[in-house]
């Protein structure tokens, strides 16, 4: 009976440690992703070169990313009515 509670203990215990290890490899990934895309910015829209987006910079990426969605949601409506 101790050997059984001792098996079931300690595959709960290597469950959990493998859990934490995924949502740290998980949350390293997710930082990395948010790094490239900071970067991706500074590189296409820092026209002045410091290392930041003023407010001018900035409001050219927002009219940007709404262009973006504003084609994304045409072309899903194009689909949408091409599969009917």
């Amino acid at each position: 009976m101790k050997k059984i509670v001792s098996v079931a203990l300690s595959l709960a215990f290597l469950a959990g440690l493998s859990q934490i290890a995924q949502a740290a490899d998980d949350g390293a990934k997710k930082k990395k992703d948010g790094e490239n895309r900071r970067a991706e910015l500074l590189k296409k829209y820092d026209k002045n070169k410091d290392g930041k987006l003023d407010e001018s910079e900035r409001a050219a990426a927002r009219e940007d990313r709404k262009k973006e969605k504003k084609g994304t949601k045409q072309e899903l409506k194009k689909k949408q009515q091409e599969s009917k």
